[in-house]
């Protein structure tokens, strides 16, 4: 299947780009591919209709994007991503569950290839959070959406992580994802800047909240301390970790074991915080230059 490009993201800004998590981990595979619309954009869907056209920023593997498109459907939903890896598996993805009304296109948020006032909604999910310049992202997704459109946006906020017991090692593995995500350039913290960063994008009647992905069950435990265990002997993590001087290999070893112990506890408990907002674009806007 051929790929389809809707901006080569070649701008300076995005060459500049680095997605912390990478696109072969076990956060992109496993975790991020089991999310739904249902239940990670449940925030935004009273707004959605039949017939919105949708643009969803950062759609990665498809997998919230094709339940957006089931509910604005007949209108078509597009999706954007700058891995064309991600592209293809989120075509695959719609092929497979007979979706039609769907386009995924390798973009690029600083410079969208569409003309302005295209689409009555955008949503962007987990993506702001590692994008270098979160308001020029912003700025053009207020540019292509329609006057009185609306925009959903949802954000980790790893401030908020809440972890029992107070295991040393755990906790060290989520330090050690902060930094390496920040040293890409990513914003672990941003979500409680969400409010703020719509208005200054140019949204109006901007309201936030927030809600948390809570592992408190055994299957629940054991699939997220599965997937942080993975990542602590992946490639692309341990280079990042030894070469900042932030670990060893033997202490990512210590960690990696530590998680998988931490998920059989009875008192193990983690859940982490999101923070959601919608904003919309004002309907006396003319359109954008």
């Amino acid at each position: 299947m051929t790929v389809m490009k809707a901006q080569e993201p070649d701008d300076n800004l995005a060459r500049q780009e680095h997605y912390a998590h990478g696109y072969d981990s076990a956060l992109t595979l496993k975790f991020h591919a089991s999310r739904t619309a249902a239940s990670h954009a449940a925030f935004f869907l009273p707004y959605l209709q039949p017939g919105m056209r949708l643009l969803d920023c950062g759609s990665g593997s498809g997998s919230i994007t094709l339940g957006l498109a089931q509910i604005v459907a007949p209108a078509w939903v597009t999706g954007i991503d700058i891995s064309e890896v991600e592209i293809e598996r989120a075509e695959g993805r719609a092929a497979e569950e007979g979706v039609t009304n769907i386009h995924f296109e390798v973009g690029n948020l600083y410079k969208l290839a569409f003309p302005a006032q295209s689409f009555e909604a955008v949503f962007a999910h987990n993506v702001l959070e590692h994008v270098g310049e979160p308001i020029k992202a912003l700025q053009e997704m207020h540019r292509v959406l329609k006057p009185g459109g609306v925009m959903g946006i949802r954000d980790v906020d790893m401030g908020g992580a809440l972890l029992a017991p107070a295991d040393e090692l755990v906790h060290q593995y989520l330090t050690l994802l902060e930094a390496v995500w920040e040293g890409a350039g990513g914003h672990p913290r941003l979500g409680r800047r969400l409010r703020g960063l719509l208005h200054e994008a140019g949204f109006v009647d901007v309201a936030a909240s927030a809600s948390y992905e809570v592992y408190g069950d055994p299957e629940r435990l054991r699939f997220i301390s599965q997937i942080a265990a993975s990542r602590c002997a992946e490639p692309d993590f341990v280079r990042q970790v030894v070469e900042r001087g932030l670990a060893d290999r033997e202490r990512l070893e210590e960690i990696k074991g530590a998680l998988q112990v931490w998920a059989e506890r009875p008192d193990a408990f983690s859940a982490i915080a999101h923070c959601e907002v919608v904003g919309r674009k004002n309907k006396v806007e003319k359109t954008d230059s």
